[in-house]
């Protein structure tokens, strides 16, 4: 797909052009000759003799080597290309001298020369620079690489200004600068990414991307929907660590129902913006990822019998999505620090088991089949065009993102979303809106903010999302768990679970209280009728969960509710819905006799937890 044709083309190209040339010219070095003298301010310098023109660290003028300040045992420079370098007290020889002024030795001979006997240069005197780059980091004083240095992508400055760093320069309200030290942050260069398109981008010239029929060429679960939630993503993912809340989307689908050629239409809008990868660690992904911002795809991310892996990529994922800080020992017991700012976009043909607090963090898209006889083609995007596009209209709307991502927020949470819920998909849809801009999303027939955006409260009810289906509340799973559970004890040939026990209960003739109460004994559990606890309620039951007990332990066993011994996290998660009003932990009502012996316990009120079944059924329909 053609996404600049004309002199719109060409004004870009020759604007690349010029940027290119004058990069070259800013890093273009006139060192003298081995032995020669330098000419600053109109004086030729000498060999060595520069200290009376040394800046206040005390380093020679214009020295290709800048120095940040010290971590501990730890030196951070700048080198001659403008990366960040560190040096620890034992590396100070030769070559790592070489490796920092790289390609300016004329430099490094005529700053720190080594003399001969007859008093010619005839090196360099590793022990002055190692002197001078000390003194220099006196002078700096402390410097910290782990909150100071911003890698690739998406960022904002104190004032909220969107910067990008694209490598060999950064972008600020899209006008280039060079990289390091910018608004008290260090931008180190880096290899190349795809730049902003250099040209403010129209609404005429992203139709001609085709980047939206490209995406409505699959076949979404939800058509309207779901091509929108990842043009967001994308979006999303040129902003990066910029946003308050990074999206992540998970992409399910049988095989031959295009997943594959999804990742290559999202690589292909990237390019080298995007760390992809299809078989990866938690671990993988943070040594490649780094300080950068970048997206990260993972294909292939599959469930199986082992869901360790998959697990731990998807708590990474989550992390990401607000910034966490995480901590990571190193092999010298230093520790290190690792903040993950990443849009991560993932997809199987089966999804992997998901906990419901990286549930609430993704937004989850289904692939079907297409129709019998499809031979189209994967579609493909004008990579030297279409990111870079997108990436500028990105940058020239920014100042409306926060207004634009609380007005979604907003529509959402009168739809029913929780807070997970206004993140994930007020920040898909905030940046879709801020890529598309009215005019286009009314195009699509899709609510503007100027229309109103409670239409989307209503499309994406939290009661029709699939990553909503699994999604309850900690304390719903915890009970949930110990309600199927079996009670090691056969009735009427077969083993019963504590849930079907006290449903027998309301049958008429059926289980009485001591039978049942018989039967609960054998995993620590009681029930009593609600008039003889629950002061004022009439009809129902009462079951007694106590806060200690190994019985009880052992149900939640390798769960994230068990524990060690008789004690484990149950009462706690349990009382997490008290809320509610079918959880009661009254201190003055709980003490209960089981097995001999009297007991705190969390009390469920099981009539009222049906009423908010039932209610939750009326809901849904």
């Amino acid at each position: 797909m053609s996404a600049a044709t004309g002199t719109a083309a060409i004004a870009a190209s020759f604007a690349d052009g010029q940027a290119q040339i004058e990069r070259r010219r800013r890093r273009r070095a006139s060192d003298p000759e081995i032995g020669k003298g330098m000419l600053i301010n109109g004086e030729l310098v000498p060999p060595g003799q520069w200290q009376h023109l040394a800046g206040q660290d005390g380093m020679p003028p214009d020295c290709p080597v800048h120095v940040l300040g010290m971590d501990g045992d730890v030196l951070y420079v700048i080198d001659a290309l403008g990366q960040l370098a560190s040096i620890s007290d034992h590396a100070f020889g030769q070559n790592k001298v070489q490796r920092l002024f790289l390609n300016r030795m004329g430099y490094l001979y005529w700053a720190f020369p080594r003399f001969s006997k007859k008093l010619t240069v005839d090196g360099f005197d590793t022990v002055a620079v190692r002197d001078a780059l000390y003194r220099a980091a006196g002078e700096r004083g402390m410097w910290s690489a782990s909150n100071r240095v911003r890698g690739l992508g998406g960022w904002t400055d104190r004032a909220g200004t969107f910067v990008y760093h694209a490598g060999e320069a950064i972008f600020v309200k899209g006008r280039e600068q060079q990289t390091g030290d910018y608004d008290g942050q260090f931008y180190p260069r880096r290899p190349a990414i795809p730049e902003p398109w250099p040209r403010e981008v129209t609404d005429d010239m992203l139709r001609q991307t085709q980047l939206v029929e490209a995406l409505n060429s699959f076949t979404f679960e939800r058509q309207q929907i779901d091509p929108l939630l990842v043009l967001g993503w994308l979006a999303s993912s040129f902003l990066g660590a910029a946003l308050p809340w990074r999206p992540m989307l998970f992409v399910v689908g049988d095989r031959g129902v295009g997943k594959s050629s999804l990742q290559a239409l999202v690589k292909g809008v990237l390019g080298d913006a995007l760390h992809a990868t299809a078989d990866t660690t938690p671990a993988g992904i943070y040594q490649r990822v780094g300080q950068d911002s970048l997206p990260v795809a993972v294909d292939e991310l599959e469930a199986g019998h082992n869901n360790e892996r998959v697990k731990g990529v998807v708590a990474l994922a989550r992390l990401a999505a607000s910034g966490a800080v995480q901590f990571r020992g190193g092999s010298n017991h230093v520790a290190t620090s690792f903040t993950a700012k990443n849009c991560f976009f993932m997809s199987a043909i089966n999804m992997p088991p998901v906990p419901p607090q990286d549930l609430s963090r993704m937004a989850i898209v289904h692939l079907r089949p297409r129709e019998a006889g499809f031979s189209g083609k994967p579609p493909v995007v004008d990579q030297e065009t279409v990111g870079r596009m997108v990436l500028r209209r990105l940058i020239d709307r920014w100042p409306a993102f926060d207004e634009t991502y609380q007005a979604y927020r907003g529509a959402l949470a009168r739809g029913g979303h929780d807070s997970r819920g206004q993140d994930t998909f007020g920040a898909l849809l905030a940046c879709a809106d801020l890529l598309l801009g009215d005019e286009l999303l009314e195009e699509l027939k899709l609510p503007t903010i100027d229309g109103g955006l409670d239409k989307w409260g209503k499309m994406l009810a939290p009661s029709s999302l699939p990553e909503h289906d699994d999604a309850l509340e900690n304390w719903r799973r915890c009970l949930n768990h110990l309600l199927t559970s079996r009670i090691d004890a056969w009735r009427g040939g077969r083993q019963q679970t504590v849930g079907a026990l006290l449903d027998e209960l309301k049958v008429p003739g059926g289980l009485d209280e001591r039978g049942a109460n018989e039967l609960l004994a054998q995993i620590d559990l009681k029930v009593r009728r609600a008039e003889d606890v629950l002061p004022g309620q009439i009809g129902g039951w009462v079951l007694c969960v106590p806060n200690i007990s190994q019985q009880i332990n052992q149900v939640f066993k390798g769960e994230a509710w068990g524990g060690d011994g008789s004690t484990g996290t149950w009462s706690g998660a349990l009382r997490q819905g008290e809320h509610t009003g079918a959880i009661i932990k009254s201190k003055t009502l709980n003490k209960t006799r089981i097995n001999g012996v009297e007991r705190r316990c969390t009390l469920i009120n099981m009539r009222r937890l049906e009423e908010m079944d039932a209610d939750a059924r009326d809901a849904a329909h």
